[in-house]
């Protein structure tokens, strides 16, 4: 299910919002698709578009030149490969930003961050390892397996993994 926003959107709320920290607002020209918090996909996400999930993704994520949004509600395990990556909810894979990674007061991550830039806010719990220096060669990767229409981003070395809680 997708729904086109207007271009510039907060993010969406939950009926038990508390005192969270919104999200930035977007300048989104090119639209934003939004995956309920009842869709659960198991397998490839791609889009061409800014990505808002809620709902449960277990895979891989390929949204090279725009954003994507792990909201309060989601449970994300993928590999998400994007310009920016914020996380509210619960992820664990391996995240790669050509930007920036945020994760936010009530994200509760597992795994591997790629970026130059990494925010965490105050209450944001993470478990695994940052490395800014394989940004430059991941988003490379991830760009090329995009266009190829391959977004298999499973390639990992064995440092990248990280175990369980």
């Amino acid at each position: 299910m997708a729904i086109n926003r207007p271009a510039s959107i907060p993010f969406p709320a939950t009926d038990d919002d508390e005192e969270l920290l919104p999200l930035p607002e977007l300048n989104l020209p090119q639209g934003v698709t939004s995956l309920g918090r009842s869709l659960v996909i198991k397998g490839e996400v791609t889009a061409e578009e800014n990505l808002i999930i809620e709902g449960t993704v277990e895979g891989n994520i390929s949204v090279p030149d725009h954003a994507v949004a792990v909201g309060r509600t989601a449970h994300v395990a993928a590999d998400i490969m994007a310009k920016t990556v914020t996380i509210l909810g619960q992820a664990s894979g391996r995240f790669t930003a050509s930007e920036k990674i945020e994760l936010r007061q009530t994200a509760r991550v597992v795994g591997g961050l790629i970026s130059t830039k990494v925010e965490m806010i105050e209450g944001a719990v993470f478990k695994g390892s940052i490395d800014p220096s394989k940004t430059e060669t991941a988003v490379a990767v991830g760009k090329h397996r995009f266009k190829e229409g391959r977004p298999d981003m499973s390639t990992k070395s064995p440092d990248d993994s990280v175990a369980d809680e």
